[in-house]
């Protein structure tokens, strides 16, 4: 896709156009980032979620809303790419949890929005939604009194350019050293 041709599609057309590789990167599992630093940490602050209403914002291909499914909530997954809502569809038939998949934008949940649910997750997902009050005001909306937004996002000083943020690996006698290198923030 070349820069020109990007600028004139909104962040849904956007994520139709990569959700074949999207869904490919992630699996079931996720990526090596989200399997072994970000989605570790995340489960851990989302909890025991057996017997709660969920609603996973942004679900990319489901991954996350069938992992919670599996482990006892009632999950309802929107993202606002339709290419997304395919994949996610389809995992869900090959595997079904009972999880409901929705097209819509995290900032305009429409009848979501009901003040039902216990839980409302975003993980990764709300640095990429262009109507950051919105993609706030609305999982307040959906979430019923005492309930609870978990959210995941990446640092600013990560999303810089390679030239100025990288992966470093370090090879010692007896050990390996992995560390995110971070220049010019």
């Amino acid at each position: 896709l070349k820069n020109t041709e990007a600028r004139h599609l909104s962040d849904s057309q956007m994520w139709d156009r990569m959700a074949a590789w999207w869904d490919d990167k992630q699996g079931e599992e996720g990526d090596r980032w989200h399997s072994l630093l970000i989605d570790p940490p995340f489960e851990r602050v989302i909890g025991d979620v057996g017997g709660l209403r969920v609603l996973e914002m942004a679900c990319g291909n489901g991954r996350l809303a069938r992992r919670m499914a599996r482990r006892g909530a009632t999950v309802t997954a929107v993202d606002a790419s339709e290419g997304m809502i395919l994949h996610a569809r389809q995992r869900e038939a090959d595997d079904p949890t009972g999880t409901d998949y929705r097209v819509a934008d995290a900032a305009g949940l429409g009848s979501l929005a009901d003040g039902s649910f216990d839980l409302v997750v975003a993980g990764m997902a709300l640095m990429d939604i262009a109507d950051a009050e919105g993609s706030l005001r609305e999982p307040g909306m959906a979430l019923r009194v005492g309930g609870r937004l978990v959210a995941s996002m990446i640092h600013p000083c990560f999303d810089i350019g390679e030239e100025n943020s990288c992966w470093v690996t370090e090879h010692y006698a007896y050990e390996t050293k992995i560390f995110r290198k971070v220049g010019r923030y």
